[in-house]
């Protein structure tokens, strides 16, 4: 949908003044959205995954691994398909006020894509260099976003996620190095040639939510603390958006209608958007990518 027709259906949660800032801006923030019975019982289903991972010793397209991980002192970056493991998981991405917060800034036709679980660890848990979402899955719009879901307090030591305000109303960057490998991030020159706003973190109490558009230019850093820095992360796309590329993670929940109806028609914007890989074969995480080629 066009800007002007989202504006023109009337809001299930948010105010306008909600949206136009997300659309000038490119994110938003709910501050403790989260009720603390919700929170418990996602926090619960979450561990459950974390000691899973004890008897694991390498990386998986279901889990990616930290170096040093072990039984002792598991180090889990990122868990996908959680909607598949566990119904708690697939509950919020469907029936709570984050699809409803979804429709009022995609449009009312609002379509899954998927979730994970971030795990940074206290003592170092991995960074994530400056992105944009739209250049993992490109769409024919770039009516895509991403939510992040405290499942702990989070503050400016523990390696919070990091937006650059208004970056998504410019380029989408190309995410490969010179030598055309894909490396997941925006080059170092590209970010400082770019006139950017400066970053800004978010932080927040336990059960907080942001949402950043997908192409907002966003990262993090290590997490120096004592304390964990476990996000759930959920993306959705308007459902005129069709993806150009297969997914990285199709659960059984991939591409589901969780507000609205099937629109019938997909919607194209003018853009230029350098094409990732093909993850048809596979996919562990950004971190992963990062990692390897940094």
């Amino acid at each position: 949908m066009k800007l002007k027709d989202i504006y023109a259906e009337a809001p299930v949660f948010l105010k306008q003044t909600q949206r136009e800032f997300y659309y000038e801006k490119g994110y938003l923030v709910f501050p403790s959205l989260i009720g603390h019975n919700e929170l418990a019982t996602l926090r619960t289903a979450a561990n459950s995954i974390v000691e899973t991972t004890r008897q694991l010793t390498e990386s998986s397209r279901e889990i990616d691994l930290e170096k040093g991980h072990c039984a002792d002192n598991p180090r889990l970056r990122r868990a996908a398909y959680l909607d598949d493991i566990d119904p708690v998981f697939w509950d919020i991405c469907k029936d709570s006020i984050i699809p409803d917060i979804a429709a009022d800034l995609l449009g009312p036709n609002v379509r899954f894509r998927d979730l994970m679980l971030n795990f940074k660890w206290a003592g170092g848990g991995a960074a994530a260099k400056w992105h944009q979402d739209i250049a993992f899955y490109p769409h024919t719009h770039s009516g895509a976003m991403q939510f992040l879901v405290f499942l702990e307090d989070v503050s400016s030591n523990q390696g919070p996620l990091q937006v650059v305000p208004g970056s998504h109303q410019g380029q989408i960057f190309e995410h490969y190095d010179d030598r055309r490998e894909w490396t997941g991030a925006i080059k170092d020159s590209d970010i400082q040639n770019a006139g950017l706003n400066p970053p800004l973190e978010i932080t927040g109490d336990a059960g907080t939510v942001s949402v950043h558009h997908s192409r907002t230019i966003h990262g993090s850093g290590q997490n120096h603390s004592q304390w964990g820095r476990p996000a759930l992360v959920i993306t959705y796309s308007a459902a005129d958006a069709v993806p150009y590329t297969a997914p990285a993670y199709p659960s059984s929940h991939y591409g589901r209608i969780v507000r609205g109806a099937e629109p019938g028609y997909a919607h194209h914007e003018e853009l230029y958007i350098p094409m990732p890989p093909d993850w048809s074969g596979g996919y562990t995480s950004i971190f992963d990518h990062q990692e390897d080629n940094a």
